[in-house]
């Protein structure tokens, strides 16, 4: 289980570093109308499958299009057979919220951003805990909680957390492999190479932080 919920955490973080599209995807796509090349690269850009993408780039018609966008939704409607199509629906609430909350602080789209990314491919978090606003021990910190599900091999319940880095910019997403909690420490003066040092610096401040700025899975240490 750890396993897989390791390997989705993985796929996220890359989501959030690379762009939305590759150079060799925006040379494939520069011929497209301006409405499908947005809706390749801006709607769908982070639930379309490798090879949907593929079929959909070799499409000539816009006709071709239609057909092959209103089978993509089709495919993901939970309930065939009905006039609501309620994924479509619930993904595109998703995006018009990032876009109206998440790029204030940025000169980015709120899809773009990474609590934008993560937003539109997780849903709404069942809460979040926020931290650091006063920039005294750790920098601007968000904390979302979610529920997995168990089925596809997911915990019960996981973590997502964002940062702003040195305090400055917009939210990113954290790893506590790739960040650790040093990224999150406001002018740390302990030793820069003891993870448990600053763990313990981070439990002085709050307990539940320290444990997420060490792993995602609640309850369970890196």
């Amino acid at each position: 289980m750890k396993r897989k919920f390791i390997f989705l955490l993985l796929v996220l973080f890359s989501i959030s570093t690379l762009p939305a599209f590759s150079s060799k995807e925006k040379k494939s796509s520069i011929d497209l109308p301006e409405r499908y090349s947005k809706w390749l690269k801006q709607e769908v850009v982070y639930i379309i499958t490798p090879k949907e993408k593929e079929i959909f780039l070799q499409l000539e018609t816009d006709r071709e299009r239609e057909i092959f966008i209103e089978a993509f939704w089709r495919h993901r409607d939970p309930t065939s057979g009905t006039p609501e199509n309620e994924n479509k629906e619930e993904h595109y609430k998703r995006i018009a919220y990032v876009n109206k909350f998440f790029g204030r602080a940025t000169t980015r789209p709120g899809w773009k951003t990474d609590r934008g990314k993560i937003y539109i491919i997780l849903g709404p978090p069942i809460d979040i805990d926020r931290y650091g606003e006063d920039y005294r021990t750790v920098y601007p910190t968000e904390v979302w909680f979610y529920q997995g599900d168990t089925k596809h091999g997911l915990p019960a319940h996981f973590n997502v957390v964002f940062y702003k880095k040195k305090g400055i910019g917009e939210y990113k997403l954290y790893s506590p492999v790739g960040d650790g909690p040093y990224q999150l420490l406001v002018n740390y003066k302990g030793d820069p190479t003891s993870i448990e040092a600053m763990y313990e610096k981070i439990l002085e401040y709050d307990p539940v932080l320290a444990e997420v700025s060490m792993s995602l899975i609640p309850g369970e240490r890196t």
